[in-house]
This record gives structure tokens, sequence and C-alpha cells, in this order.
């Protein structure tokens, strides 16, 4: 087993990048390395929670259940998956009627999260992105009541695609209500700049010598993307790449 810091860390993220992550971290659990290695995760085990909101059990099961649903994981989606409620068994309280509360879950476990993370020396940048969708990953249960303004700020940050999809594996894990989701992924759709119009056509290519065919397509295809891309951003320069291409068959 590994024993170092950034071997640990290495280690965690292997497991959490191939499939079958969560039944890897049960068999650690129930063998005891789990706490011996990760002490924070394992401390999930056994923290119930609210059962209207949370059916599927205590925290460590959400989890694992989380981990299951990763369609494409890597490495900073794994980790803030791992780290979301890792603040949950330190604020963990009852209330007289029973309920169960986490009053300050999300802060309590970004400054966990930034501890764990810099014990396993990751990278600041790194570190960042997952302990930022940690303290946050709360808001998104309230975007329908969002200002307008605070709204398109949210959907600008960086991190937003990671957060949404962390979001996503959040609801889908427990109560399965996806409204916040839904909401947010037509928003953002709704707010992408439209594609702009296509620099050249094939009447353009025609005459210039270029025939119809799989040659005449290919280098249209090459022109969008070097425009979507922002290498080619006039009809001059994608007829100056056309020509340059000529000249370079003729050569």
């Amino acid at each position: 087993m590994p024993s170092g810091s950034e071997e640990i860390r290495d280690f965690f993220t292997r497991i959490l990048c191939a499939p079958g992550a969560d039944g890897k971290l049960r068999a650690l659990a129930q063998k005891g390395t789990l706490e011996e290695l990760f002490p924070e995760i394992n401390a999930m085990i056994d923290v119930t929670q609210p059962p209207e909101y949370h059916p599927e059990g205590d925290v460590f099961e959400h989890t694992m259940i989380m981990l299951k649903h990763m369609a494409f994981p890597d490495p900073l989606l794994g980790w803030s998956v791992l780290l979301h409620d890792v603040g949950k068994p330190l604020t963990r309280s009852v209330e007289a009627s029973g309920r169960i509360r986490f009053f300050g879950h999300e802060e309590e476990g970004a400054s966990l999260a930034e501890k764990i993370l810099k014990r396993f020396k990751f990278a600041p940048d790194e570190s960042e992105v997952i302990c930022h969708a940690v303290r946050n990953h709360m808001r998104f249960a309230h975007v329908t009541a969002m200002r307008q303004s605070k709204l398109e700020r949210l959907m600008k940050e960086p991190s937003f695609g990671l957060e949404l999809e962390l979001h996503r594996l959040d609801c889908i894990s427990c109560h399965g209500k996806m409204a916040g989701f839904d909401f947010l992924l037509g928003e953002y759709v709704r707010m992408a700049p439209p594609e702009p119009e296509k620099l050249l056509s094939g009447r353009d290519l025609l005459e210039r010598g270029i025939q119809p065919g799989v040659r005449m397509g290919r280098i249209l295809k090459d022109i969008r993307r070097l425009q979507l891309s922002g290498e080619i951003n006039s009809r001059e320069q994608a007829l100056k790449y056309v020509n340059n291409l000529r000249k370079d068959e003729i050569k």
C-alpha cells in the first residue's frame, strides 16, 4: 500500500478515474485501509442523513453512488465528488423534532478539503478548483431563484462545467430532483453565442478550381474549424488559406 502523501494522492486519483471506483473504496473501507489512508472519508460512514432528501443512505453511501454515476471521470471531478460532503460529519446536528441538519457543511468541507489537498501535495490551481466546487455546491440548489445577473456570472465561471456535473451527480444520487440542473442547462444553451456565418461556401472553392467531392468537404471543414478556434477571422484570410493550399499542391 502507498505510504507517502504523493503516493496516496496518486493511488486515490487512479481509483477515482477508473471504472468501479465505488466498489474499490468500499473494499478499502471493509479492510480498514480507508481509515488508515484517508480518515476524513472513512468518517462519512454511518453519518445518517434526512431520509426525505437522502433515501439512499448515509454520507458515504451517497458519495459512492455519485462515483458510480460518473460518466466521464477525471481527477478534478473525482476529487470534487469525493470531498463535496466531507464537512458533514463535523457539522451534523439533530433538532428536537428529530430533523437532521448539516449547517455550514459546505464551508467546513472546503476548509477541510484545503487541508487534505495540501497534505496530499496537490498543485495550487487544482486545489483551488476542487475547494471552490466543495464550497459552492449547495448554491446550485437555488439557481431558479437567482437574479439574472448573478446567474450569468455563475455560468461564466471557469469551473462552471465541472460544478454543473457535480450538481447533476449530487441530485441523481439522492432525491433525484433535476429541476435546477435542467434550468441551468437551458439557460447555458440560451446564453451561448450563436455560431458565426461560414466564411466560404462550396461555390467559392469551385470558382478556384476545387471540384466537389471529399477534398472540397475536407477543406471547408478545416476552414470552419480554424474559424471557430479564432485562427481565421475573415473571408480574406479564408481565401488566402485556400490559395496557400493550392500553391503547396503545385509545388
